[in-house]
């Protein structure tokens, strides 16, 4: 291998990058519907998926289930605590706090839904349904590759 094999990769371009870009741009797509309603993307999973958890969860398992670290989930959670649409409880075990929707909480997810809503069906006009089906199939692929790292 030579110092400048860099300059042209054999390997073609770098799938990490280019993923990271399109998770940018699709990103930023559905934040332009969620925005007005003043949550982004990110927020609106991290409420779905604590709002679909009927007792609560642990943060290190809202961590594992969305992929994030548990550094990153702790600031984006700020905001949603700040707003008063998560809180903290305790759970059976009372070393194992949960976090759990508020009522507020519920009203900003059922405000927000059809805007969402709205992002997800014009991203599946504009990128077809089949293509969003084989895309979400090789994406699961892909974790499933580098999970066994």
């Amino acid at each position: 291998m030579r110092n400048d094999d860099w300059r042209n990769p054999s390997l073609g371009p770098c799938l990490c990058s280019r993923l990271r870009r399109t998770a940018r741009a699709v990103s930023a797509f559905y934040d332009s519907f969620l925005e007005p309603g003043g949550l982004t993307v990110t927020q609106y999973a991290i409420l779905v998926n604590i709002g679909r958890a009927p007792d609560g969860i642990q943060r290190t398992a809202l961590a594992q289930k969305m992929g994030m670290e548990r550094t990153t989930l702790t600031r984006n959670l700020s905001p949603l605590e700040r707003q008063g649409w998560v809180t903290g409880k305790e759970g059976s075990d009372k070393r194992a706090r949960m976090i759990a929707v508020t009522p507020k909480g519920i009203n900003k997810l059922a405000s927000s839904y059809g805007r969402w809503a709205a992002a997800q069906k014009e991203f599946l006009e504009r990128f077809g349904e089949s293509n969003a089906a084989e895309w979400s199939a090789q994406m699961d692929q892909a974790i499933r590759a580098v999970e066994d790292r």
